[in-house]
């Protein structure tokens, strides 16, 4: 058998191959150092570089310049053949910013198979020194004073980083553009590293007063951004405005009773000077309260100056007015309008005598006719007032009259449209107006009566109407008196008053005897008052089916006449009797079927309840037996032995008492919680007595 040394030749041969393969192979690298590396001063850093099929030697490069290998500064980060990585260890600006390059040597002179990386960027961080505000080719370092409207341009340094820092603006917590991109050029005493130059035009506005202009640079090194700030102190002209006391005035200010205090507030830099004008004239200084205070919120020095009205009176109104002057200008008035009001006044009160007495008009109005009979005196107020006109009934009572309000005269002049004989009596006038939502009034003390004249007129009649214009009363057959009576007013009074039925005729204070009789007339009191109306009665005694008629009461004056028909309809008492009998039993009726209803609720809840109650509750023979019930202790013994479950005898005579516990437990699952505390009580805690 020679195939054992076939099968070693070709294991030899294989080897040989393999060594061959790999000593032709050429060395590559398989890792570089990346292109860009930033590196903070003092902090180590790896700089990695890996070969394959590595066969010569590592060689790193700075700025074309080859590095040498020395501890504790350049190393090698792995002792592995094929692993070039550098190790920097104190990275520092002077030594290691540049350009790094990992080279490896040939295998030998012959392959020629040398390798260089590319030219790594390897930068090392160095924080900038603090920013510094520039103007005017000096360091800002106190604030900056402009007037309002100058502008001029500050500059802001950074110097002394690597890289170049970042500058960003701010007015306050407000960012603001450059003026241009900023300038970055290498220091001239340190080429490594940068200064960076930003320009930033500012113009002075009032709302800039007070606020801090703040440089600040963004430097990688350094995760809290530098920053330097200046105060900006803005000039200005005055600016006036107007608070009052209290602040929120709810309710209009009343004449001798509102208080109240004018605030002219001026902002201003440098502070101003107040003065103070009513209707374009000037106030004396002696009224004026003046006080100047800080205002930290706004930045601005502010000055105020107060008008004290303790209480304000009617002559304080008018267009009250402030300016404030500085050194800059003098600010545009402000105004404010003061409207005092008062409750209306009779402008006549003013010039008359206190002894004066009081005025009377008198005047007299046809029936039905339409008149402007009464002009109340001029009032004064604020708000301008309105009338009204009061009718006093016997001097007491009074009623509104609904007076059309006009544009012109706002109810000034009383106007009457059909007067009637309720009009005539006398009349006042008042004067309102609204303030702070309260009605305000001022009666006229001038007094105004009026006389009503005409025919006579009937005004009360009996209620219900009926046929043919008459009106109905009712009576009942047998009623002692029963009496007709209607209203009317005449002026002058009657001539005659007469009542007519059938053939009869009967006037005013005659009688007919035994049956009619028609009273004296009764002149009507309304408020302890005469009046020119009367009371025409006509009493019929005895009352009959028979005196069922038609009525007619004329009144008659040398003005005219009017007269009104009455209809008396007789009714049976017996038809009140049934009325009332049919009442009394619907009410029977509905007492009865709300009992009923009642019943029927309360008897459904007991139902519901009980059955509530069966549910949750355990039969007594379910817990107890003795010897009346044998047939049940029997099946009880029987369920007993079959299921295994303890049962308790107890034996006195002939008498005997078991627990089926088992059943117990069967109707206690089927029980609430609740129900099965008090349930399971007398089972457990009460063994029963027999006696």
């Amino acid at each position: 058998m020679k195939f054992p040394r076939v099968a070693s030749t070709i294991h030899r041969l294989t080897i040989v191959l393999a060594i061959t393969i790999v000593a032709c192979a050429q060395q590559r690298f398989k890792e570089v150092p990346a292109i860009y590396q930033e590196v903070s001063a003092g902090h180590d850093v790896q700089l990695p570089c890996k070969v394959q099929d590595k066969k010569g030697q590592c060689i790193w490069q700075k700025d074309r310049k080859p590095v040498g290998i020395y501890p504790d500064k350049y190393e090698w980060f792995s002792l592995r053949s094929n692993d070039c990585t550098l190790l920097i260890r104190r990275a520092s600006l002077e030594f290691d910013d540049g350009f790094w390059e990992c080279q490896v040597t040939s295998g030998d002179f012959m392959r020629q198979d040398a390798l260089t990386s590319l030219p790594a960027r390897l930068l090392v961080r160095v924080k900038p020194r603090k920013p510094s505000l520039e103007y005017g080719g000096t360091i800002l370092n106190t604030s900056l004073t402009l007037r309002e409207g100058q502008e001029v341009t500050i500059s802001c340094v950074s110097r002394y980083g690597n890289p170049v820092a970042l500058i960003k603006w701010f007015i306050g917590d407000e960012e603001v553009e450059a003026l241009r991109e900023q300038m970055n050029a290498t220091e001239v005493d340190n080429p490594k590293t940068w200064a960076a130059h930003s320009l930033l035009r500012i113009r002075g506005r009032r709302e800039y007063h007070g606020r801090m202009i703040r440089c600040i640079t963004i430097h990688p090194s350094s995760p809290v951004p530098a920053t330097t700030e200046s105060q900006l102190n803005i000039h200005y002209s005055p600016e006036v405005r107007f608070q009052t006391s209290p602040r929120w005035m709810t309710s209009s200010l009343e004449d001798s009773t509102s208080f109240m205090n004018l605030k002219c507030v001026a902002d201003a830099n440098p502070s101003a000077m107040i003065k103070w004008f009513k209707d374009s004239t000037p106030i004396s200084s002696e009224n004026i309260l003046l006080l100047t205070e800080n205002r930290t919120e706004s930045n601005s020095t502010s000055t105020v100056s107060e008008l004290r009205f303790e209480p304000v009176k009617r002559n304080d109104a008018g267009l009250y007015s402030c300016k404030a002057v500085n050194i800059i200008g003098e600010s545009p008035p402000a105004n404010y309008a003061l409207d005092v009001q008062f409750a209306p006044r009779a402008k006549r009160m003013e010039d008359s005598n206190d002894n004066e007495t009081l005025m009377e008009i008198e005047e007299t109005a046809q029936l039905g006719s339409s008149v402007e009979t009464f002009e109340c005196p001029e009032f004064e107020g604020n708000p301008i007032p309105r009338y009204k006109w009061l009718h006093l009934r016997g001097g007491t009572t009074e009623k509104t009259i609904e007076n059309p309000t006009r544009a012109k005269d706002s109810g000034k002049r009383l106007r009457l449209e059909n007067v009637m004989w309720s009009d005539e009596g006398e009349y006042r006038c008042v004067a309102f107006n609204m303030i702070s939502g309260t009605r305000r009034e001022t009666p006229s003390e001038v007094r105004y009566v009026l006389h009503v004249t005409g025919p006579p007129e009937i005004q009360a009649r009996p209620s219900g109407s009926g046929e043919n214009g008459s009106y109905e009363s009712i009576g009942w057959a047998g009623e002692p008196v029963h009496r007709l009576k209607s209203r009317f007013c005449s002026r002058p009074p009657p001539r005659l008053v007469a009542w007519q039925w059938g053939s009869s005729h009967i006037r005013a204070g005659e009688s007919i005897q035994p049956k009619y009789e028609a009273l004296p007339l009764e002149p009507i009191i309304e408020d302890k008052m005469v009046t020119n109306c009367y009371w025409a009665k006509l009493e019929i005694k005895n009352l009959q089916k028979e005196d069922s008629r038609m009525y007619t009461l004329l009144v008659e004056s040398e003005k005219g006449r009017d007269s009104t028909n009455i209809k008396l309809i007789i009714r049976d008492p017996s038809e009140m009797k049934v009325i009332a009998a049919a009442s009394a039993i619907g009410l029977l009726l509905l007492l009865l079927l709300i009992s009923i209803g009642i019943f029927s609720l309360l008897r459904m809840k007991q139902r519901r309840y009980r059955c509530e109650e069966d549910e949750g509750s355990i039969a007594a023979d379910a817990l107890y037996g003795n010897n009346v019930s044998m047939d049940r202790q029997k099946t009880t013994k029987t369920l007993s032995a079959s299921k295994g479950s303890a049962s308790k005898s107890t034996q006195d005579g002939n008498l005997a008492v078991l627990y089926d516990y088992d059943q117990i437990a069967k109707q206690a699952r089927a029980m609430s919680p609740e129900a099965l505390k008090v349930r399971r009580a007398p089972a457990v805690l009460q063994p029963p007595t027999m006696v």
